[in-house]
């Protein structure tokens, strides 16, 4: 009789989470702990998987306010940040989410930064949007020129300035990528007008 009624509460939390359903979720806060949270519920995915998996922002952030598990990996190693930014249509949201409950901005996967691979996983029109959410966080771009080179291959002038005026080193070769000279050059002025502002500042 107790399994059927844990098996009951965990397909309602199962369903919660896929659905957003915050006023259940809510409800289940109390006989909820933060094991059986990070446990397997269905399909060998825990709470924050599901939530990841659904698109649920909301849920997402439910689970990592009763348990500390925003710097998680799936069973294959890729660190929820990364399966965040992986999501077709929520992805801002539950980059937030994970970020907002203390996720490492700085992880890697295979080598790669989180910033490196937003240019795989974003649009370019929301590319910026997610950059500058890491950055925000204490993403690091001052050893990250390869991406001030992603974005001039790009021809995204907009994502050029963000990232140098944020951090970003000029690619060493960056006379030999194919890109406008007229980008080539707005990106040495975005460097120079960073090297000033921050000798006026101190840095």
């Amino acid at each position: 009789m107790l399994k059927i009624f844990r098996d009951a509460r965990t397909a309602k939390l199962v369903n919660a989470l896929r659905t957003g359903d915050r006023q259940s979720l809510a409800g289940m806060a109390k006989r909820v702990g933060a094991e059986q949270l990070a446990a397997p519920l269905d399909r060998g995915m825990n709470a924050p998987e599901l939530a990841l998996q659904a698109g649920q922002p909301d849920a997402l952030a439910w689970v990592l306010k009763q348990a500390p598990l925003a710097d998680g990996q799936t069973a294959e190693g890729v660190p929820y940040t990364l399966v965040a930014l992986r999501h077709a249509e929520q992805s801002l949201g539950l980059l937030t989410a994970l970020l907002q409950a203390g996720a490492d901005a700085n992880a890697r996967f295979e080598g790669r930064s989180l910033l490196s691979w937003c240019f795989d996983c974003c649009a370019q029109e929301r590319l910026m949007l997610h950059l500058s959410r890491l950055v925000q966080h204490g993403a690091e771009l001052s050893r990250e020129a390869a991406l001030v080179s992603l974005a001039l291959e790009r021809d995204d002038r907009a994502t050029v300035h963000f990232l140098i005026h944020s951090g970003a080193p000029l690619p060493e070769r960056i006379d030999e990528l194919a890109c406008s000279a007229e980008l080539r050059d707005h990106a040495r002025r975005c460097a120079e007008d960073k090297r000033i502002r921050d000798m006026m500042l101190g840095g």
